[in-house]
């Protein structure tokens, strides 16, 4: 009927935008409530028992062609004129609605999602990508190479498939300066947040919602003009990044510098090199909490090169003495061998008291 049809694309307009859950929520509300309404009209109107009300509503929504329990009235008979026409409508949208979801594959990518929530929910200590443009890939491709879990956060339903598909990591869409996605993402139990969206606007509101539910979180954002800068320091990043400048800065240490660069370029990335710059923290009450330079003996014990110690009030040392003390939360940035490293990074994480 075209009264039907009419019907069934208002509903599919109101509803289109919706999420699965809102839609199936919102038809299955509809469909309880003419259920009741036409159960209520029979009772009232023609005076029936609850049951051959809700017996007839039954019949006369789901067109299953049964002859009415009573005569009805002319009242009855107009209200079910008006029931068939939205009860039927009602009907068959609903279950319109879980044929199309369940036949074309919705369904499943639902519960993909779904799991993949659950996923991000388990993380602990990853990091958080917001943004998966040219910048966003390159971080994400970066953190796959060092072995860091990470979830991504995209508007873009390609992107998020990018996401998967290149660097088969958690992915959720939708806007990352929403709070809600940002928990959902585990950001209260994350290790840092790349706010890496192509608008510094968007960068600034996902500084501010990153920092707001998570203020000790370390935040990295990108900034496209340098006036977007300060205003990305005030929102909460602890480091802001213009890709313009640093490929800049980049290219030109390079014309001037070249081997210089080459070389910081191949130990900070390339995974088959055999020495390596690391960044390791000083844990309290481990081996080098409170020992001097000199007395831990790091060159002979463990054969790197510590090139920074950096404390936590901001002070650095760079290439620090024999008597520079190492303090619990000190960051040190070593050179040398993997298997050096792993040896300096015992003696900055276990206790002397864990023999």
């Amino acid at each position: 009927m075209k009264s039907d049809w009419y019907i069934l694309n208002l509903m599919n307009v109101f509803l289109r935008e919706s999420s699965l859950e809102r839609r199936i929520a919102t038809v299955l509300s509809l469909f309880v409530f003419i259920m009741g309404m036409g159960t209520l009209g029979y009772r009232f109107i023609e005076g029936w028992s609850w049951l051959e009300a809700l017996y007839m509503t039954t019949i006369t929504v789901t067109t299953v062609g049964f002859g009415e329990l009573h005569e009805l009235s002319i009242s009855g008979q107009m209200f079910t004129i008006v029931l068939v026409v939205v009860g039927v409508s009602a009907f068959t949208y609903t279950f319109s609605t879980f044929a199309d979801y369940l036949i074309a594959g919705q369904l499943q990518g639902y519960l993909a999602e779904r799991k993949m929530k659950r996923q991000a929910a388990k993380l602990k200590d990853h990091y958080i990508i917001c943004g998966f443009g040219r910048v966003g890939t390159e971080v994400a491709q970066e953190f796959q190479r060092e072995g860091q879990s990470m979830v991504v956060i995209d508007p873009s339903e390609k992107a998020i498939e990018s996401a998967i598909h290149l660097n088969s990591c958690l992915a959720i869409q939708g806007d990352a300066g929403d709070d809600d996605l940002l928990i959902k993402a585990g950001l209260e139990r994350a290790k840092g947040l790349i706010a890496a969206a192509d608008s510094d606007a968007t960068n600034v509101m996902i500084t501010l919602s990153a920092h707001a539910i998570n203020p000790k979180m370390f935040i990295i954002a990108r900034a496209n003009m340098e006036s977007s800068r300060s205003k990305l320091l005030r929102a909460g990043a602890n480091r802001v990044l213009s890709p313009s400048i640093i490929s800049g800065r980049s290219m030109a240490q390079m014309a001037i510098r070249p081997n210089v660069v080459e070389f910081l370029d191949v130990v900070t990335r390339d995974d088959e090199m055999e020495y390596w710059i690391e960044e390791l923290a000083v844990k309290a009450g481990s081996t080098l909490d409170g020992m001097t330079v000199g007395d831990a003996n790091i060159r002979k014990a463990t054969g790197i090169t510590i090139l920074v110690i950096k404390r936590q009030d901001g002070q650095t040392f760079v290439s620090p003495t024999a008597d520079t003390i190492f303090v619990s939360g000190d960051l040190v940035m070593a050179f040398g061998s993997r298997d050096h490293l792993s040896q300096f990074e015992r003696m900055a994480h276990e206790s002397t008291l864990s023999g």
